[in-house]
């Protein structure tokens, strides 16, 4: 959904009749939520849309797949005039299956379109696919990004794109090519570009927060069920939307709406609040190194993640960390409080580097030879100052002599 330039709504989504099948559908209201009008495109075939965006001339265009206008199931992308009728539309496509879940208006007047490429029958023969059109829905050119569904793309305010889905979330630069990619340990469906240009990410029960490279700053965990849409909003926070309860119990799943604050929090579950009293990207000459920390309650559980590994459980808020590498590292700490609200800290990353024992030899020498210098060049001084008192000493005695 999303609500138009004259305050109304446009709703984008599927139709299914027995003799037509599944067609792609477009409805129209006004602001009171009144329908103005709907249209269906596709044949007797399978036609989804995913993803919705109004265009600038008044009209909208959707993403999906379909299988009307392709052998196999193909990106599908559709643009209209201001009542839905059909100006165009395109599909993209080679392999066995392509689906588009995610479609955004480009800052040059084209469309990005990200989604599944490969055989989705097969499994872990899906890719991370992104296709960049022109303002008619030209291919200009096409990526994909390693094993994974995009189920969710953002036009970056650097010109480039990011495209989150399962586990991953990649970064790429204005031409597609891949600047970086991250892997977390949950799955998302929903991205955000955060308007300190970091990311946040949502999915399953959690709302993750990174910074501009994909490092995770922190992650939230929210009720018993699922949380897909998310916005950020005016005062730095998030709203989603998703469901709670249990699908086997008819009658026990609600639909839910979360307000947080810009750390996820929400007065519901009062998660901890984790800082890491550390700056980011600090090097140590030391094998040995200790980091505090801070957490705002109670806790029932606290641990450590170092360089991704599994946590380590941890009774006070010192970490005493030994025999480390030489190299680049980095830590997150967890904690769980009191009614089971689990919370994690900014990642601090770090960098061990032992001072090279010749070096350090050199340095030595070259103090000594410094000190030894020094020492010369006072006892110098203090001779010839020990001279000219002298001198004149004597000079003023033969002076009152003479008088």
């Amino acid at each position: 959904m999303v609500q138009t330039s004259d305050g109304g709504y446009a709703i984008a989504g599927d139709k299914y009749s027995i003799d037509e099948g599944y067609d792609s559908w477009l409805a129209k209201t006004d602001s009171h939520g009144k329908m103005e009008w709907n249209k269906t495109y596709g044949g007797a075939s399978i036609d989804h849309t995913n993803s919705l965006v109004e265009t600038p001339d008044g009209g909208f265009a959707l993403a999906g797949h379909t299988t009307f206008f392709a052998r196999n199931h193909d990106f599908w992308l559709i643009k209209t005039d201001v009542y839905g009728n059909v100006e165009w539309n395109q599909t993209y496509g080679g392999t066995d299956h392509e689906y588009a879940r995610s479609l955004v208006k480009t800052s040059d007047g084209g469309f990005a379109l990200a989604g599944t490429s490969g055989d989705s029958w097969v499994g872990q023969k899906e890719y991370f696919w992104l296709v960049k059109t022109d303002a008619y829905g030209k291919m200009e050119w096409n990526q994909t990004y390693g094993k994974g569904s995009a189920s969710s793309l953002v036009e970056t305010s650097d010109g480039g794109y990011a495209l989150a889905g399962g586990t991953r979330l990649v970064k790429t630069d204005a031409h597609g090519s891949m600047e970086w990619n991250r892997t977390y340990g949950v799955s998302f469906h929903s991205l955000v570009e955060t308007s300190d240009g970091g990311f946040a990410m949502a999915g399953s029960r959690q709302l993750i927060k990174t910074d501009e490279y994909g490092n995770m700053e922190w992650s939230q965990t929210y009720g018993k069920r699922g949380i897909d849409p998310l916005v950020e909003t005016s005062d730095g926070g998030y709203a989603l939307a998703g469901w709670t309860g249990y699908l086997d119990m008819p009658g026990k799943t609600d639909f839910w709406v979360i307000k947080t604050d810009e750390h996820g929090c929400i007065p519901e579950f009062h998660p901890p609040y984790i800082c890491v009293d550390s700056s980011q990207n600090k090097t140590y000459t030391t094998t040995n190194v200790s980091l505090n920390f801070t957490v705002n309650e109670e806790t029932a559980w606290m641990g450590y993640s170092l360089d991704g590994q599994n946590n380590v459980t941890i009774t006070e808020t010192t970490l005493n960390l030994t025999e480390l590498a030489e190299g680049s590292h980095s830590i997150t700490v967890y904690a769980t409080d009191t009614d089971g609200n689990t919370a994690a800290s900014e990642t601090i990353s770090f960098t061990i580097t032992k001072e090279d024992e010749t070096q350090i030899a050199q340095d030595d020498e070259t103090a000594t030879s410094w000190i030894t210098t020094a020492i010369a060049i006072a006892a110098v001084a203090t001779a010839t100052a020990a001279g000219a008192a002298i001198t004149l000493y004597y000079t003023k005695a033969k002076k009152q002599n003479t008088k």
